[in-house]
């Protein structure tokens, strides 16, 4: 069984500390991952889920320096749990004092994972007796429950995830209660197996499951899991919360700079070196033997003519560093999901600054537009036309590493404007004129 990793770790090398303070957790209902530092770090595991870690400030031997500390604790959040998520620290310490200063010397000096949200200290000594036991662990939980709701937006965040997860665990629950056996000569796990090759082949066909039995399955349970998550509302202890969080709707509106680094969030997955121009929704540079001469026999256009009057470039469509052209895949997904053969389509697409947008004029019909979305710290624009289609083979796709992939949403309204231009029915209609 693969167990979920800790979100809390207390990390100390004092063992009555670090027994009283986990012993105090446990007791109030939360898990933790106990750590003693002996300065064999062979022995901590990773924790990419950690949500908040305790830390002793003096972690091994004595220094007369803090900053040997303050490189200690960050040695392990770089070498040994590695956070991959928003993560706030708490010193448990005789020293609160020093809280700022780590907080300082994380955020100037850690480097490749995460760095916390926050550090804040609890004083030992106002928490320990003399034999590392929690004095009261209401008083305890009331000290952390106040640092959290000093940052309330961040604790909707983790309020959201706690809710996601639940989603999943219902989901997987849902699976068991359904794969109950009926005889008894067949044990739950095997009912398990059965269900979930069941569901793998109706979702990407009998043939395809074996090439990736995570992602058959994953294609099953992805839309009990959207339901559920879709449907999800606050409760009534949390309503306060998201009321601080959220805040006032109409504080302010966003700069364009703003709104394309959040729009690259929501639509814009960046290339993974397992990607390939196979990939739904990959957007690959047009390649090179299709530039220039075979650019005009392929579209029936000469570039610049194109970029100007088809994809509604403001300035002339010869090759700068403004724009590229580019292919997005527009496979169905029904035939992506049960990997069905035949030769892969693309759009064409104009991947270009958003000052280089034509705004001036009315764009044509079979042009879709993206949003701006941040790329390089550049705003940029993508523009694909639903005239402009090519087909390549998958084993060619395959050799081709994207730029990047339109996230479902957005891929789905670019298919969508592509199937309903081409949809759109034409009449023959007579108008008659006015006399002068």
């Amino acid at each position: 069984m693969m167990l979920p990793t800790s979100r809390v770790v207390v990390i100390d090398d004092d063992l009555k500390h670090l027994q009283g303070l986990v012993q105090a957790l446990s007791q109030y209902g939360t898990a933790c991952l106990p750590i003693r530092f002996t300065g064999e770090t062979a022995t901590i595991p990773k924790c990419p889920l950690v949500r908040v870690i305790f830390a002793d400030l003096h972690l091994g031997a004595g220094h007369l320096d803090p900053i040997q500390y303050f490189s200690t604790i960050g040695g392990l959040l770089r070498d040994e749990i590695r956070p991959s998520g928003p993560y706030l620290i708490i010193l448990w310490t005789r020293y609160p004092d020093q809280a700022n200063r780590l907080h300082n010397f994380l955020k100037d000096r850690l480097q490749g994972v995460p760095k916390p949200f926050a550090v804040w200290a609890l004083d030992k000594g106002d928490y320990l007796d003399s034999e590392g036991n929690v004095r009261s662990i209401k008083k305890l939980i009331q000290s952390i429950r106040q640092f959290i709701s000093q940052q309330p937006q961040i604790e909707a965040l983790l309020n959201w995830e706690e809710q996601v997860l639940g989603a999943a665990a219902d989901t997987v629950s849902s699976i068991m209660e359904l794969a109950e056996p009926t005889t008894g000569d067949m044990k739950t796990s095997e009912e398990v197996g059965r269900l979930l090759a069941q569901l793998a082949a109706a979702a990407v066909g009998e043939n395809h499951v074996a090439e990736d039995r995570f992602r058959a399955v994953n294609e099953a349970l992805l839309p009990i899991l959207g339901d559920r998550i879709s449907s999800m509302k606050s409760n009534r202890d949390d309503s306060d919360l998201w009321k601080s969080a959220v805040g006032v709707v109409n504080s302010g509106l966003l700069s364009l700079s703003e709104a394309a680094r959040i729009n690259r969030l929501l639509h814009i997955a960046p290339r993974s070196s397992d990607d390939s121009g196979t990939a739904r929704g990959a957007v690959i540079s047009l390649p090179k033997e299709y530039l220039g001469e075979k650019f005009v026999k392929t579209f029936d256009l000469d570039p610049e003519e194109a970029a100007r009057k088809q994809f509604w470039r403001k300035s002339s469509g010869k090759d700068d560093e403004s724009f590229s052209w580019v292919l997005v895949q527009t496979q169905a997904a029904c035939d992506y999901a049960q990997n069905q053969p035949g030769p892969l389509p693309f759009h064409l697409g104009l991947y270009m600054l958003e000052s280089e947008f034509n705004s001036n004029r009315t764009p044509p019909a079979a042009l879709w537009r993206s949003p701006c979305f941040e790329c390089n710290k550049e705003t940029r624009l993508l523009h694909v036309n639903a005239r402009f289609q090519i087909s390549f083979p998958i084993r060619k796709m395959k050799q081709i590493q994207p730029l990047f992939r339109l996230r479902e949403q957005l891929l789905n309204d670019l298919i969508y404007h592509i199937h309903g231009y081409g949809a759109r029915p034409g009449i023959v209609s007579l108008r008659g004129s006015k006399k002068i």
